[in-house]
């Protein structure tokens, strides 16, 4: 049985770039469809292998400057009467997402102090030597603290780069750290008008603080686009009663 697993959605589109290994699909229910391959275990004998393809055909993609609501994780659906369902349930959603995300890309940022005091101390290693309940918990306290105060700092940044950056961007997608010595990780959803723009500012800022950092992108807007599927089991579920409330003319 084919398995159809999903890669995203698209609007008032009739063809995609579907070349090997990654043989993509489209299922279409009026304006919307959905895209969708063969599941990657049948094609790609590492995930590694599958990612690769993923990322060429999202530059296809880009290139032909279409606008796709990708799926993060990826789903896998039974069948494409699922697809279809799919499409009517999302509808809504679906439009809400493309007048947003609509000539933008994604780009994302990854930031981290240069200068982190006590970055030595890790969580495992509070048990290390530990000669009493006391000094375990002393460490403890000691941990959270500086994981609080990394957090802190960690808002500080995030507030001054959106600051910074409002101009260009028409959204920004933020992850506080949770460990210590964790980076800050920053997605900004960016007018591709505004690109140029975005990238001389970006590298100005970036000069003017003591970080290290890792830029990505263009990317399609993953941080900004994708909604929760529903999972296959009420998928299933619902596929029981189709047909049973709907109105027949």
């Amino acid at each position: 049985m084919k398995i159809p697993y999903l890669l995203g959605f698209i609007r008032n589109c009739t063809d995609l770039p579907s070349e090997p290994p990654l043989l993509t699909e489209l299922t279409t229910v009026g304006e919307h469809s959905v895209i969708w391959c063969k599941s990657p275990i049948e094609i790609f004998s590492t995930k590694q292998e599958f990612l690769l393809a993923m990322l060429q055909w999202f530059e296809q993609i880009r290139q032909l400057e279409l606008t796709v609501l990708p799926i993060q994780s990826g789903v896998s659906v039974s069948n494409e009467d699922h697809l279809v369902e799919l499409l009517r349930t999302y509808k809504k959603e679906m439009d809400l997402c493309f007048d947003k995300v609509e000539g933008c890309s994604e780009y994302c940022l990854s930031i981290m102090n240069r200068n982190q005091e006590f970055a030595h101390l890790s969580y495992s290693s509070l048990r290390e030597n530990v000669q009493s309940g006391k000094e375990y918990l002393d460490r403890v306290r000691v941990w959270c603290q500086l994981v609080e105060r990394e957090a802190l700092q960690a808002r500080e940044v995030i507030s001054y780069f959106g600051s910074r950056l409002t101009p260009w961007i028409k959204d920004c997608w933020s992850e506080i750290p949770q460990t210590r010595g964790a980076g800050i990780n920053l997605g900004f959803l960016v007018p591709n008008t505004c690109q140029q723009e975005f990238i001389n500012e970006s590298k100005t800022l970036l000069a003017e603080v003591n970080v290290t950092d890792e830029w990505t992108g263009p990317w399609l807007p993953f941080h900004f686009s994708s909604f929760t599927l529903r999972p296959e089991s009420f998928l299933i579920h619902e596929s029981l009663n189709w047909g049973k409330e709907r109105v027949t003319s």
